[in-house]
């Protein structure tokens, strides 16, 4: 019988050994506090920490016209997409969105990703899928 934990144990330990072995920042965001959050230490003490990295450069997730509008989707909607939208549909929310961020930018349509990382990743390999001998050069 193959010994699956001893396997697995065995790539966490070089993953660690290699220095690749990942320990997310443990951060309470505080409303009305950004940049600032409150970081809890594997000791369980806490600190005060700027994010320098946030995705919300512009500090529109602590806007009130912001939060507003999450509260009524939620209220209307619910709380989750119900599953991944090529697979269950897509929100009307979503589309309504799309077709305001492609009028904006005077596009024949516009498409949401669920992250920087996730709109990257799918335009970059479906450029060098499209363009042969493309090379990308990415920090």
């Amino acid at each position: 019988m193959y010994d699956y934990q001893a396997a697995f144990q065995t790539a966490v330990e070089q993953v660690k050994g290699e220095g690749r072995y990942r320990v997310f920042a443990d951060l309470k965001r505080v409303r009305g506090r950004f940049p600032k959050a409150i970081r809890r230490r594997a000791d369980g003490s806490e600190q005060e920490v700027v994010v320098w990295c946030s995705n919300d450069y512009l500090g529109m997730g602590q806007h009130p016209a912001v939060l507003e509008a999450m509260k009524a989707e939620v209220d209307a909607a619910g709380a989750g997409a119900g599953g991944t939208r090529n697979i269950s549909g897509t929100t009307r929310s979503a589309v309504d969105l799309e077709a305001e961020l492609a009028s904006w930018h005077r596009k024949e349509a516009a498409l949401l990703f669920t992250s920087g990382y996730v709109a990257n990743e799918a335009t970059l390999s479906t450029l060098q899928r499209i363009l042969p001998g493309l090379i990308v050069f990415s920090d």
